[in-house]
């Protein structure tokens, strides 16, 4: 019975673990060249050099990572094709799996910039399972004006 106990203490253990793990803290993020947007923002020119290799039809791929209020990290995966986007969403990190853990790499055929508070918002658009993707908000001032 007490081995039972401990089997069963040990998976639910294991289980935690495998949803909760702070092993991205943001300084590897940055080193990595991820975009980070929280707590404190970095890299944030990748962006907009994806936003021109966009513009110009190249292909590009960027990292953006955003850290929850615990600091588990969340990763968001774009790669542009020359054509259309995909999408991955990594919230395996997050303690408390917040967000459905979506692996999947989602096709999206449009990206959209819309002014916002004196900034912009870029969302991914016209996705394959029908659900826009907010990816990056941009602080006034933090990109030229395209």
């Amino acid at each position: 019975m007490r081995k039972r106990i401990y089997l069963l203490f040990g998976v639910g253990i294991l289980m935690l673990a495998g949803c909760a793990s702070n092993d991205y803290p943001s300084e590897e993020a940055i080193k990595n060249g991820d975009i980070v947007t929280t707590p404190e923002r970095a890299n944030v020119d990748q962006f907009e050099t994806f936003l021109q290799r966009v513009e110009a039809n190249k292909k590009d791929t960027i990292r953006i990572t955003n850290y929850t209020t615990e600091g588990d990290a969340i990763l968001e995966d774009i790669t542009y094709d020359g054509k259309q986007f995909v999408y991955s969403l990594d919230s395996s990190r997050d303690e408390y799996c917040s967000q459905a853990d979506d692996r999947e790499k989602e096709v999206c055929r449009n990206m959209q910039k819309k002014a916002e508070n004196e900034g912009y918002v870029f969302t991914l658009t016209d996705c394959q399972e029908g659900q826009d993707h907010i990816v990056f908000t941009a602080r006034p001032g933090e990109l030229s004006d395209r």
